[in-house]
């Protein structure tokens, strides 16, 4: 049996009779790894009580944590206004928050279209952009995206980058804030429409955002208004094949939440 005293991305678990492999795609959160935004809420866990004596041992934390943090997923409300008020794109999906979420929207068969080639390639504060043409040449070469599945963009940014301060600042601060590296590769506008045509509910990455460093929004708002769902800073998507693996992704189920942490996995 497998003890829980270290981290497993690779192991087996007996499904419905079979087994079937199971890769762990979630980041550790901790504190000293860029698991949050750089420009927002630090993740902080302050030890509450430790229990002893007659009552046995007890230990518990107090998490203070931002929906976005880690391997995370957005709800439509992320970036879509309530319907009714004076803003661009605001509209029914603003009501659309994580408890609302069906929770079958985060599984699908895995999609995982290879772009690791653009990590790197952007300037300055620049993200090189996942082309719909890029979408459509993987589909030749691996079938057409279909209605349910999960399109997957590999970059192999968080692989990278994804590590302990000081080096780990190379995964957000260093291109979005202080633009001094290329940002990561990250798919526009263009290509979420077209998803959007297969019948495409959920999208996931390995990086920061579902947006590029120059222009997050767009990407957001195309996805978000139609009522979909993204999730973001997977990690381990090298260990997947182009087709073949099964995606899921499990939330919180927050009242009133614009998005969750959570722990996402492949099942072959």
């Amino acid at each position: 049996m497998l003890k829980a005293d270290k981290p497993i991305e690779v192991g087996n678990a007996k499904i419905f009779g079979q087994i079937h492999k199971v890769i762990d795609l979630s980041v550790p959160i901790a504190e000293n790894v860029p698991s949050w935004y750089s420009y927002g809420q630090p993740f902080l866990k302050v030890l509450f009580n430790w229990f002893d004596g007659i009552r046995g041992h007890m230990r518990s934390y107090v998490y203070t944590i931002e929906e976005h943090t880690g391997t995370h997923c957005d709800a439509p409300c992320h970036t879509i206004p309530d319907e009714g008020l004076d803003f661009p794109w605001s509209g029914p999906a603003g009501s659309i928050t994580m408890e609302k979420v069906p929770v079958t929207m985060f599984m699908g068969s895995a999609a995982v279209i290879d772009v690791t080639d653009l990590s790197g390639t952007g300037g300055p504060g620049q993200s090189p952009i996942i082309t719909v043409d890029r979408v459509k040449s993987w589909e030749k070469d691996h079938g057409e995206i279909q209605e349910g599945d999960v399109p997957i963009f590999y970059t192999g940014w968080t692989d990278l980058y994804y590590k302990p301060f000081p080096e780990g600042f190379k995964l957000e601060r260093d291109c979005r804030l202080f633009k001094k590296t290329a940002g990561w590769p990250a798919p526009d506008e263009n290509v979420m429409d077209y998803l959007a045509t297969k019948g495409v509910v959920c999208v996931g990455v390995d990086t920061v955002s579902l947006g590029s460093v120059q222009d997050d929004d767009p990407p957001h708002w195309h996805w978000h208004s139609k009522g979909y769902v993204n999730v973001e800073k997977l990690v381990n998507l090298g260990l997947l094949p182009p087709r073949g693996a099964f995606f899921v992704f499990l939330p919180l189920k927050v009242v009133g939440g614009t998005g969750s942490p959570g722990r996402a996995i492949a099942i072959l």
